[in-house]
């Protein structure tokens, strides 16, 4: 079903042993590099390339897990499951990143990313 079909259900589980539900928006970066350009006196152009991570942004429901725990925790390995496209991404080795920010008014949490040593498609 993947290639033209995006959204649906998506399922966040960890080998911890938690579940998060997700809300909105979800982007994954699966790349292990990231490039610039560099435009040079003479006007000729070269390309710089920084290893980097791949990872996701997403912001979850607040089902209560203490976000201090998370971030100190130990690495995991994360899937997030596209229910209707049949899309399944694996992070393997990965840790939480950012800055938790709970909002109290419709119990979403942001400011969060999953950082992996490796990443996996299938589907």
């Amino acid at each position: 079903m993947a290639g033209k079909d995006f959204g649906g259900k998506m399922t966040v589980t960890s080998s911890a042993g938690y579940r998060l539900s997700l809300r909105g928006t979800i982007s994954v970066m699966p790349s292990a590099q990231s490039n610039d350009s560099v435009t040079n006196q003479d006007g000729s152009v070269d390309r710089t390339m920084t290893p980097t991570a791949p990872a996701a942004e997403l912001s979850v429901r607040d089902d209560g897990l203490d976000w201090n725990t998370r971030l100190n925790g130990p690495r995991e390995n994360i899937t997030i499951v596209e229910e209707q496209t049949g899309v399944t991404h694996l992070f393997t080795g990965a840790f939480w990143s950012g800055r938790p920010s709970l909002n109290r008014i419709n119990g979403e949490i942001g400011g969060i990313s999953i950082v992996a040593d490796y990443y996996r498609r299938l589907g």
